[in-house]
């Protein structure tokens, strides 16, 4: 399909529609314009949960880089507020990210999750790039754009891009708010924020803490967070916003969790020599074109044959430690111009200890070998930002531009063993070795890790610098009733590879990248109620890794389209989106697990693959009453697969972990009588169809199609002066048995989760 021609074409027929719809023009007020939206107010840079109803947000930031009205952009935006992520009792991103509809995250791995059928690390923190999907700590609302956002966002993946905002200090205001929360498992939260504002000055402070076990082997779960945002407003247009805050986390690494797949004319088959893989024996019984992997392997004991309460290993753990200075300062020129400046200084500290090697691969008779890999990386980011926007008009017209430049450099250290051969190695590992899961207890990673021979004896700095230079442009035309967007970013990214001794297997190509990504979109008000939007982008991503001799991989182009409708009806009350996606990636390095499995050296790859997605996504905010909410999000996917290889046998491969069909709901009712007064109940569902375990010729393994069902109960009351909140939730109701996310691991059981909330 030709994205360019589909998207232009589709411009042209909105550009057509005021001649087709002359005749209902009186249907739009054009009192929707007035001399006050052609002055740039500052409150447009600082998008709160003040702007929003409920659960129904009517302004996003993230699109466009200050506030817009969400049916005016012709973006497909989903935006989960604060009070929805409360309701949810979600503590971590991954749990409210669930009721977005072509979002699809992992249990066992927090940091990926999957946009319209593309995996990658596509987390913001108040726009700025971080790594790692938080905790819900001070968070006021959560953004997902759909489509690259190419002129706002550097390197993206076309599939879109997550951004939450954290709560900043509110003026002329004392108060504060404090929550604790108890679960099953022995789960326990407790978090405390106090604001101090003058006219002119305010500070937010916060702090929390978890402490939890868990359901699994050995599960673990501490936690804690401290943070403060201070807002200043230096003159009478100028305000200065500072946001520190750290996060320390050690939990057990559930990429460690048991996902153990076979195939079935291998497992236990008794005909199989000890020790041969599965790859070798169904090669030398005539099933060479046989997956290697084609169920999950019930290898564990009868009242958990698929392991999903078991770890593999004692003592594995994943250690995570971050420090965040965001510094934003915003200065109005004149009514029509504003500049802003925009710095980021983190720190992003992993150290991880699981199982690693033939793990997820089990003999015939059912014993497993593996070993335990001992990874960290240190990561410095730096961020530099300026943006001008300036609103102008052209006789009746109204414009506005948007130009900057921004500046990233990330070091990552990431220690390693020099190994006899000089090679360098990312890492250390213990001794391989076989385990039966069904008669001999858990290993213990960490002393056979201290009982190898390997050390960290040697560091590999990656030194990466990005730098992105954009002008974008937003019209109104026709009194508001057809809004236009377009605009390009010239991107430079290069990354340089240093080691602090020679080395056989350095990264001998450095990935550079010099490329032009537009994006151009346009809106239609047929009515008051209804708009009509297309939008048309491309992105550019390098791959960061490399193979086992060192080679770097090839940047990947993207691209993208939508086209849909957006609503808003029922005065106010009924609004949503219906959009039709397509996204396409170009240029994809993809894992050859055949060469691994020969060679007995990872990671090797197949190059120059492309993915396609296409699909349906409806996302609706309805509230029947006053007093009762409904959110409803669909997705459909009509195409995700690769769609060329060099590879014959992957053309026409699923995309793993991207399920074709998802539903979701989740309602909230709160009861005004005289004897349930205080009282709310809610409540939900999450449906996803089955999925393919790998986009691998080699695993044909699905991840099979699974209902959860989650219930809350509240009730408002006042004591000693102060408003408190008492909460029940109860999640996966029926205790569904479930896997999910592009690594096939068990989702959570039934756990009950009991808060107390109150504002000072």
């Amino acid at each position: 399909m030709n994205y360019p021609k589909l998207a232009v074409s589709a411009c042209a027929l909105i550009a057509a529609l005021p001649t087709l719809k002359a005749q209902n023009a009186s249907s739009v007020p054009s009192a929707s314009r007035g001399a006050s939206e052609d002055v740039i107010q500052l409150s447009e840079f600082s998008v709160t949960s003040e702007r929003a109803s409920g659960y129904r947000a009517q302004s996003a930031i993230t699109a466009t880089g200050f506030g817009a009205k969400i049916l005016d952009v012709p973006v497909a935006i989903n935006v989960l507020t604060g009070e929805f992520v409360q309701d949810v009792a979600g503590s971590i991103q991954s749990e409210v990210l669930r009721y977005v509809p072509g979002v699809n995250t992992s249990p066992n791995y927090e940091s990926q999750i999957v946009i319209r059928g593309f995996n990658g690390l596509q987390s913001y923190r108040n726009g700025q790039y971080r790594r790692q999907l938080y905790s819900t700590w001070n968070m006021d609302r959560i953004e997902v754009i759909k489509g690259s956002s190419s002129i706002f966002f550097g390197l993206v993946r076309p599939g879109g891009v997550v951004n939450y905002i954290t709560k900043k200090p509110v003026f002329n205001d004392r108060s504060g708010d404090a929550r604790v929360t108890f679960g099953s498992w022995d789960f326990k939260k407790g978090e405390i924020n106090a604001n101090y504002g003058s006219e002119k000055l305010a500070v937010r402070v916060g702090a929390g803490g978890i402490d939890s076990d868990g359901w699994r082997n050995d599960d673990f779960k501490r936690e804690h967070y401290l943070g403060s945002s201070l807002s200043w407003q230096v003159f009478e247009n100028g305000l200065l916003t500072i946001d520190l805050e750290t996060v320390r986390r050690v939990n057990q690494d559930r990429e460690s969790a048991a996902v153990l797949r076979s195939n079935s004319r291998y497992l236990y088959n008794n005909s199989v020599p000890a020790g041969t893989a599965p790859r070798a024996w169904l090669n030398a019984n005539g099933f060479s074109t046989s997956p290697t992997f084609d169920i999950f392997a019930p290898v564990f004991t009868s009242d958990d044959p698929y392991g999903r309460k078991v770890t593999m290993g004692k003592e594995t753990y994943s250690f995570y430690q971050s420090y965040t200075v965001d510094l934003e300062y915003v200065q109005k020129i004149s009514d029509r111009f504003v500049y802003q400046l925009q710095a980021n200084f983190a720190i992003d500290d992993f150290e991880i200890l699981r199982s690693i090697g033939g793990d997820q691969e089990p003999f015939a008779d059912g014993t497993v070998r593996f070993r335990f890999g001992n990874f960290a990386n240190y990561r410095d980011s730096y961020n530099l930002d300026n943006k001008f926007t300036y609103r102008f008009n052209l006789g009746s017209t109204t414009h506005t531009a948007s130009f900057g430049q921004e500046w990233q450099r990330v070091f990552q250290d990431t220690p390693g063993w020099h190994n006899p051969a000089g090679q360098f190695q990312d890492g250390r590992y213990g001794a391989f070795s076989v385990w039966n899961p069904r008669t001999q207890a858990l290993r213990n990673a960490a002393q056979e890790r201290a009982a190898s021979a390997e050390t960290w004896n040697i560091y590999r700095r990656r030194d990466e610098i990005l730098a992105g230079y954009y002008v974008g442009l937003q019209s109104e035309f026709l009194d508001g009733r057809l809004r236009t967007i377009g605009g390009a970013r010239y991107n430079v990214y290069s990354r340089d590879s240093y080691y602090e001794r020679t080395v056989t297997n350095p990264e001998v190509a450095t990935p550079k990248t010099n490329a032009t990504t537009p994006l151009v979109g346009a809106l239609y008000k047929v009515n008051s109620n209804v708009s009509v939007f297309a939008t048309y982008s491309e992105s550019v991503e390098p791959q960061l890794g490399s193979d086992a001799d060192g080679n770097s991989l090839d940047t990947v182009e993207g691209s993208g389209y939508d086209i849909g409708v957006k609503t808003d009806a029922l005065d106010g009350r009924l609004s949503g989106t219906l959009t039709f996606y397509g996204v396409k990636r170009e240029g994809i390095a993809s894992r050859d697990s055949a060469r691994e499995v020969a060679t007995q050296r990872q990671p090797w790859f197949i190059y120059g693959d492309t993915e396609e997605s296409q699909g349906i996504e409806l996302d609706l905010a309805y509230n029947p009453m006053n007093n009762w909410q409904l959110m409803v999000g669909y997705s459909h996917a009509t195409k995700a697969e690769t769609s060329k290889s060099t590879q014959a046998a992957r053309v026409g491969l699923p995309l793993s972990g991207f399920p074709k069909d998802t539903l979701t709901a989740w309602t909230k009712y709160d009861f005004h009588n005289d004897r349930l007064e205080g009282f709310s109940l809610g409540g939900g569902f999450r449906y996803s169809s089955d999925a393919r375990f790998a986009s691998d010729p080699n695993v044909t393994a699905e991840v099979p199609s699974y209902t959860t069902v989650d219930v809350m109960a509240q009730y408002k009351f006042k004591a000693g002066g102060h408003d408190f909140v008492a909460q029940l939730n109860v999640k996966n109701l029926l205790d569904e048995e479930y896997r999910e996310g592009i690594l096939g691991g068990w989702g959570d059981p039934r756990a009950f989760m009991v808060s107390l909330s109150t504002k000072f």
